[in-house]
């Protein structure tokens, strides 16, 4: 796969900003009841990456329902969580008033360069309208020596939540939603090469690209029809933006296709994930 970035005008871009802000602040509930759990999959292997240790200096963007930045904050760090959201924010908040939570978007960060030893990015890269200056803006906020680690999805042929949904739309065929911009990628980061490249063109030294597989266990039909509708910002949009035909018939494939991981527990689905990781350079 080539490493080709998409090119967004500044209006497609804030369109987009501002779509993710929207649709990331009506889930943030049901984001954190169901797909939480999964998400936080990542958060030892992001640690481990940035050597998290008592005392580090750590942010984390694009935080979410904000469990990372706590999980840090328990070990030790002193954490910092951003979020573009207000409505993820405010939750986090409540969830973990221990922890520092500030509204913030990726690209204009408040705060002074060389201030945090890591940072951590959990599932966002995607999400950014212009991820070469996002990781750049990451960058400019470590110190010297300091270490950035950043988690996205495989494949969705290896990741199975996402992948049904994906797979399920494309067999019945719809139209994205009218507010992700044409040829805008969220699997670009799903390649290696891409997700490394992004990292060393950054500035960043002793880029690597870890790839890890695990499973996760969903009840049922059901939990996984509403958790997916009331997680993805895009894939539930395309499913929204349908008729109730379209979306029963899209249901209907979801279900055909996650048979193939029924167990005794209930449908078991292979997760993969790639966690990339570098160091700013020391000097």
């Amino acid at each position: 796969m080539a490493d080709q970035a998409p090119i967004l005008s500044a209006v497609d871009a804030e369109r987009f900003r501002a779509y993710e802000r929207q649709r990331h602040d009506s889930l943030a509930v049901s984001y954190h009841d169901f797909f939480t759990p999964v998400t936080a999959l990542a958060i030892s292997h992001l640690c481990e990456a940035v050597h998290l240790a008592p005392g580090t200096e750590l942010l984390d963007v694009a935080t979410g329902p904000g469990s990372l930045a706590a999980t840090a904050t328990r070990l030790g760090a002193h954490a910092v969580g951003v979020d573009l959201s207000p409505g993820m924010i405010a939750l986090a908040k409540r969830l973990y008033p221990a922890t520092d939570f500030r509204v913030a978007d990726v690209e204009h960060l408040p705060f002074a360069d060389a201030t945090f030893d890591g940072l951590v990015c959990n599932f966002a890269i995607g999400h950014f309208p212009y991820p070469e200056a996002a990781v750049g803006e990451c960058v400019r906020v470590l110190k010297r020596g300091g270490r950035i680690a950043l988690s996205w999805w495989d494949d969705p042929s290896r990741q199975r939540i996402q992948g049904l949904f994906r797979e399920a739309i494309t067999e019945i065929g719809t139209n994205p939603p009218p507010d992700v911009p044409k040829g805008y990628s969220i699997l670009r980061f799903s390649d290696s090469a891409a997700f490394a490249s992004l990292l060393t063109g950054a500035g960043l030294a002793d880029v690597k690209i870890d790839e890890h597989h695990t499973t996760y266990t969903v009840s049922d039909i059901d939990t996984l029809w509403h958790g997916g509708l009331g997680s993805f910002a895009v894939t539930a949009s395309a499913i929204a933006y349908q008729d109730k035909s379209t979306q029963d018939a899209i249901r209907a494939a979801l279900e055909r296709r996650a048979a193939a991981y029924k167990t005794a527990n209930g449908y078991t689905l292979p997760i993969a994930f790639k966690v990339g990781h570098g160091q700013a350079c020391a000097s």
